[in-house]
């Protein structure tokens, strides 16, 4: 039985277990998008589909085993240091979800809901636990299949599991390893994701963790004080990082970022070009000022 290890790249290796369906059809394609995911994250290496089947075969464990099993320890898995099982709860058009094989008309928005465990291998216990969902819109009818019947556009819900998988592995990623500051130069702030789990217009708040705190009957580690330092919209994404433009606030390297609304980043967005329109105003006026009055003392700035 080998000891859980890290891969030669020094990244954790995940596998994926056992993604099932309570809607019908299918899941596999998902799995399939959801393994791309994973690696487009360049966070780990994720163990062949073959190879996890192998080892989970070996040590005679079901998904459900090792995500709902009691308090022994699993003891590691070949080493394997995390395994992701999931459970797609809605598949289909936007509050009134169908199951796999039903046909959805008309223009809707798909909308796709994923119930995902991690399992840290070592101990069985349940590292993250969460419900992810997402959506895509379609001007099209489209059946549930994957056949469009009606327009050519591409298959929606194609679209939203594809968006769902690429939230579910930035979330996962995300967990473990958090989005980070690791450079800021001439305004710009470079963090340590770039595509799918960082991508162009996505806004962030960044903040400085403060001191943890617990539960005292568990000693379970329920969360940090966070200080609110600043915030940025991402306006490049490179295969390994993304670069954003801050909107305010004094970020530095090893500062922390989490996801921010759309209307909350845009509104800081919008206060962010009235302060900068409002400085090169008062910029402009002292320019002309200086040019009738150049002895003055506040001139000297402009040197």
């Amino acid at each position: 039985m080998s000891s859980i290890v890290t891969a030669a790249s020094g990244k954790p290796v995940i596998g994926i277990g056992e993604i099932t369906s309570t809607v019908g059809g299918n899941p596999a394609s998902f799995q399939t998008m959801l393994e791309t995911a994973i690696s487009q994250t360049n966070k780990f290496d994720l163990i062949e589909r073959s190879r996890m089947d192998d080892i989970l075969g070996e040590q005679a464990l079901s998904a459900g085993g090792i995500v709902q099993g009691g308090s022994g320890q699993i003891g590691g898995l070949g080493g394997v240091d995390y395994l992701i099982y999931g459970s797609i709860t809605k598949l289909g058009k936007d509050s009134n979800a169908v199951a796999i094989g039903g046909i959805v008309g008309g223009g809707q928005k798909a909308v796709m809901s994923v119930d995902v465990r991690v399992v840290d291998s070592t101990t069985g216990s349940i590292r993250i636990s969460k419900t992810v969902e997402d959506s895509a819109k379609t001007g099209s009818a489209f059946a549930m299949e994957g056949l469009a019947i009606g327009g050519e556009e591409a298959d929606p819900l194609g679209d939203v599991q594809r968006k769902t998988a690429e939230a579910v592995a930035a979330m996962i990623a995300m967990e473990i390893f958090p989005l980070k500051i690791i450079n800021v130069s001439k305004g710009q702030a470079y963090v340590n994701y770039g595509p799918p789990s960082v991508k162009k217009g996505n806004f962030y708040k960044v903040v400085e963790l403060g001191e943890g705190f617990m539960d005292p009957d568990t000693g379970e580690m329920l969360g940090q004080d966070e200080v609110y330092i600043g915030a940025l919209e991402i306006t490049d994404s490179k295969s390994k990082y993304s670069i954003g433009k801050i909107l305010e606030g004094k970020i530095e390297r090893g500062q922390i970022a989490f996801g921010m609304g759309v209307k909350e980043g845009k509104k800081l967005k919008l206060a962010a070009k009235k302060r900068a329109s409002a400085a090169k105003k008062k910029l402009n006026a002292l320019k002309k000022k200086c040019k009738k009055k150049p002895n003055l003392a506040e001139c000297e700035s402009l040197n």
